[in-house]
């Protein structure tokens, strides 16, 4: 009897386990996207070996998304979202991709210099705006849809917030200067 008891409490033991850790994983994942989410991307930063670096940051952001949703609603700009994400994150294969929030988009690289960070982020980009989205229910055509993204190099003591808002800063520059472009420093 007590083998018994013993071996239920033991199933048990290993079916809380599992579900605990489906639990840490559904934490980190964004629900829309299925990519890793600002949770993974915080805890991912503050793990990163700094022997293992260069390191570097990239913030990406839909060129005017709102006219997606305005347009063609949420559930076509969810839809947009999704393959942006999926897009990026195959793009960038190797590399930590989060949605950040909204229509944002992370990229934190390691082993790479800056100008080759910058280059593969200019390829993704260019992948994104290549794609035709059309609307599923009336086949009608989106229009092209495009990122922007800010690409900076991660220094050695820097916190998550300095990098992000320097990137940040890049990714606007590059709106700015009329979007659908990679801005460096």
């Amino acid at each position: 009897e007590s083998e018994v008891r013993l071996a239920t409490a033991t199933e048990e033991t290993n079916l809380l386990r599992a579900k605990l850790a489906e639990a840490r994983d559904t934490a980190r994942r964004d629900t829309l996207t299925g990519l890793p989410n600002r949770r993974a991307f915080d805890e991912a930063f503050a793990a990163r070996d700094l022997d293992a670096g260069p390191y570097c940051l990239a913030v990406c952001d839909v060129d005017r998304f709102k006219r997606v949703n305005d347009a063609f609603g949420h559930g076509v700009g969810d839809r947009v979202l999704t393959v942006i994400g999926q897009t990026i994150a195959e793009g960038c294969g190797g590399h930590l991709v989060v949605r950040h929030g909204g229509e944002e988009f992370a990229v934190l690289m390691q082993g790479v210099s800056l100008s080759d960070a910058a280059a593969l982020l200019d390829s993704v980009r260019a992948m994104v705006a290549a794609k035709r989205f059309r609307n599923r229910e009336t086949d009608r055509p989106l229009g092209q849809v495009t990122f922007s993204a800010g690409v900076t190099a991660i220094h050695a003591d820097e916190t998550a917030e300095a990098a992000f808002l320097r990137a940040d800063r890049l990714l606007y520059t590059a709106k700015g200067d009329g979007r659908d472009r990679v801005c460096t420093a």
